[in-house]
């Protein structure tokens, strides 16, 4: 909690000032609060974007690996289509030799098909039935048998010449059938490799694309966690600046009341010496300022109820920061009368930044109560108020988690234990 400063109200000098440098106080604690509550919703989102980018980095992880896979696969289904590349190669080299071969072999069928043709014909023309009747009715033996061989070399040549052709023809067509065989082949091996490779290639692609996607995610989730780092280091920054401006104010404020104890002392010791010249021999005392009270018995606790925090260092309940506990916290519900813990002079009734709804009190010899975030107040400042009676009620205003008092005992400006005075 912010330090402040509390000065007897009858002391004029310097209370203008005094009282400005308290409003700067409250005003650094609202922005330290501020700045801890910070802090404390980026440790927490720095926590979920944690959590969110192990998860993303699982994930990634798991695509990797399944991308690897992928590639691993259209690698193999590559060197698949490869081979096939090299088989294909090789078919369409025989194909090409069987489409030669077939063009030779209806050349050669055309050729000996156009001799045989010509041939038949010629000898149609040609022949006599004369000539043949006189090879039959020869007389001469060997006359005979030449007639005869040649007869069947004739035929004989014009049967094996029928023959060939037909073999011809029977080779053209065992190469066609062959020649299709070989082409639908080519056509079916290529189709099915390269339906393969563009399937696992698309597969790649696909795979490829959700791992730049996540690794998209997680290096936006890698800004985002040191944009959060960087708003850290600044309320960080902010928190020790605005500290350091408070220990500078409240030193100040400690000298301001030191002096003033100090002017009160001497008009004291000069009022009882113009006394003392004043009376004819008469001896007497006079009275100084009551001392600070530092022991128990002092002030009666404000309300009833169950202490929730004691003064001393604790973990802010908002902010999760260690910070000290400048006072005492009362459980008690909304709208229970807060007692005056003491004899005093209100000093102070209104709002006060974090403390909400605030009432102090100077119970004289520089000793301050102050009573926080309450719901209500029921004294103004100037009035005097007795031990017990009722000032405010219990609320929740200010920078507060629910219907508390904040009650401190504050000595010179500093706060102390309120403990050490009940």
């Amino acid at each position: 909690m912010a330090v402040l400063a509390m000065l007897v109200p009858t002391v004029v000098p310097g209370t203008a000032t005094a009282q400005n440098q308290d409003d700067r106080l409250d005003e650094i604690e609202e922005e330290i609060d501020q700045a801890e509550n910070q802090i404390g919703e980026i440790d927490a989102q720095v926590d979920i974007s944690l959590e969110e980018l192990d998860r993303i980095l699982a994930d990634l992880q798991d695509l990797q690996e399944e991308l690897n896979a992928r590639t691993a696969e259209l690698q193999l289904a590559e060197s698949e289509l490869a081979d096939r590349e090299r088989v294909l190669v090789a078919t369409t080299t025989e194909l090409d030799q069987t489409a030669e071969r077939l063009d030779a072999t209806r050349t050669t069928l055309d050729t000996q098909q156009a001799t045989y043709e010509a041939r038949v014909r010629q000898s149609y023309i040609t022949a006599r039935p004369d000539q043949t009747l006189r090879v039959f009715s020869s007389s001469d033996v060997a006359q005979f048998t030449q007639a005869s061989r040649y007869v069947e070399a004739i035929v004989e040549r014009d049967r094996a010449d029928f023959e060939q052709i037909d073999v011809l023809r029977r080779q053209i067509e065992a190469d066609e059938a062959e020649l299709e065989r070989l082409r639908s082949q080519q056509a079916s091996d290529r189709s099915a490799a390269e339906s393969e490779r563009n399937r696992v290639a698309d597969l790649v692609a696909q795979q490829a694309s959700l791992v730049a996607q996540v690794e998209a995610r997680a290096a936006d989730k890698q800004a985002v966690l040191s944009g959060l780092e960087a708003d850290r280091d600044s309320a960080e920054a902010l928190i020790a600046n605005l500290q350091a401006e408070s220990d500078q104010i409240e030193a100040e404020l400690r000298a301001a009341a030191e002096a003033a104890a100090a002017r009160a002392a001497a008009e004291a010791a000069a009022a009882a010496a113009q006394a003392s010249s004043g009376s004819s021999g008469s001896s007497g005392s006079s009275s100084s300022p009551a001392p600070a009270v530092s022991g128990s018995g002092r002030f009666i606790y404000p309300v009833n109820g169950r202490i929730s925090s004691n003064y001393g260092y604790r973990v802010h309940p908002i902010s999760g920061a260690r910070r000290l506990h400048a006072g005492m916290d009362i459980a008690a519900g909304t709208g229970t009368p807060i007692g005056a813990a003491g004899n005093g002079t209100v000093i102070y009734a209104g709002w006060r930044g974090g403390y909400g709804n605030c009432i102090m009190i100077d119970h004289g010899g520089g000793i301050v109560t102050l009573y926080a975030h309450q719901s209500s107040l029921a004294t103004s400042v100037g009035q005097s108020v007795s031990t017990g009676q009722t000032i405010g009620y219990v609320g929740s205003t200010g920078y507060s988690t629910g219907p508390h008092l904040h009650w401190e005992v504050r000595v010179n400006g500093s706060p102390v234990d309120p403990r050490g005075y009940v």
